[in-house]
């Protein structure tokens, strides 16, 4: 069962280019933000996966050590629909057979509809892997009235 809103399903299902930013920080410094590459929901089980270079992951895994809270910015393409999930970090994983499909589904958006993006957002499979995300909360950011307010919070993030 589907437990996430239609407008966030119908946003992830989107034919377009979706860029992502995943942030993490230690208490009281400044956020490491990394760029995302593809993304995997699983909205039966409220997680999100995102995939980023294992290279970014160095860095990633030293600023959730002590506190494992994410936020992920998964942004459109085309006219910048964009909303922020929250959660908590579960793990990481070498990316499936599944996600590479998705990773090049996203490529070829990108090389569709911004052909001059393209070069900067393509990378291969063996580059990468994927973070999970229990979401927590997601909030709009698209700019404008509704801009910062809730969309959705799960039982975990009423807490």
């Amino acid at each position: 069962m589907n437990k996430w809103p239609d407008e966030i399903n119908l946003f992830l299902q989107r034919p377009v280019p979706i860029f992502i930013h995943l942030a993490a920080a230690q208490k009281g410094t400044t956020p490491y933000i990394s760029r995302g590459y593809g993304v995997q929901p699983e909205p039966e089980r409220e997680l999100l996966w995102i995939y980023i270079l294992k290279t970014q992951w160095l860095r990633l895994k030293e600023c959730i050590e002590n506190q494992q809270h994410l936020a992920v910015l998964l942004t459109s393409g085309v006219d910048n629909e964009s909303y922020q999930f929250k959660g908590q970090f579960i793990g990481f994983r070498s990316l499936t057979k599944q996600d590479n499909t998705k990773l090049y589904e996203q490529s070829r958006k990108v090389s569709q509809q911004l052909p001059g993006v393209a070069s900067l957002v393509q990378v291969s499979p063996s580059e990468c892997l994927a973070v999970g995300i229990q979401i927590r909360a997601v909030y709009v950011q698209t700019p404008g009235p509704r801009a910062g307010s809730i969309v959705m919070e799960t039982e975990r993030g009423k807490s």
